[in-house]
This record gives structure tokens, C-alpha cells and sequence, in this order.
């Protein structure tokens, strides 16, 4: 199982897609994301239509990614949580967290 992470703009939206195994080896890959989030201020959307498995490293850089986000004003969607996604969301009460943040679709 390889996952992925890519980062792009469409207009006004930063998307960020996530797909397959979001894993160390996808938070490993994040850096254009980070350099993206520090360099904009367009509002986040974050892909999670085609993610199969989230695990640990995988939460942390969800996490990451709303909070950096979050703290720079900027309001963030999960769009397409399948239930890998919205399962370790629920199990760590970090989808209660992203929605104290203002997080959509969680």
C-alpha cells in the first residue's frame, strides 16, 4: 500500500490531496505543502477522497496541517473522508478537535 500527498492551487483554494496509505513515508513527502501553507494565505481544502489506511504519522500530519493553517487565519475543509479517514478521526477525538477549530466536513 503507497500512499500520496499533492498540493495545488485552483484559484483562491490550496488543495491538498491525500491518497492510498497516509503513512510516515506520505508525512516524509509533505514538504511542498508546508512551503505552500508558509508562502499563501488561500483558504485549505484537503482531499481525502482516495486515502485506503491513515495511521499515526498519518493523523500527525493532518493535525499539523489544520493547525498551521488554522493559527494563520485561513478556514480549512476535509472534503471526502472515507471511513479509514473519518474512523482514526473519531477513535483519537481529533475530529471533535478539528471542528473546534472550524474545520467543514469533518
Amino acid at each position: 500500500m503507497s500512499g500520496g500527498i499533492a498540493v495545488s492551487t485552483e484559484g483562491s483554494v490550496l488543495r491538498v490531496t491525500l491518497a492510498g496509505a497516509v503513512d510516515l513515508a506520505v508525512r516524509e513527502s509533505a514538504a511542498p505543502v508546508w512551503a505552500a501553507l508558509a508562502t499563501g494565505d488561500q483558504d485549505v481544502v484537503v482531499d481525502c477522497a482516495d486515502v485506503t489506511f491513515v495511521d499515526s504519522t498519518g493523523l500527525s500530519l493532518l493535525v499539523r496541517l489544520v493547525r498551521d493553517a488554522t493559527e494563520s487565519g485561513r478556514r480549512v475543509r476535509l472534503h471526502g473522508a472515507p471511513r479509514p479517514v473519518t474512523e482514526i478521526l473519531a477513535v483519537t477525538g481529533v475530529d471533535a478537535w478539528m471542528r473546534a477549530q472550524g474545520v467543514e466536513g469533518v
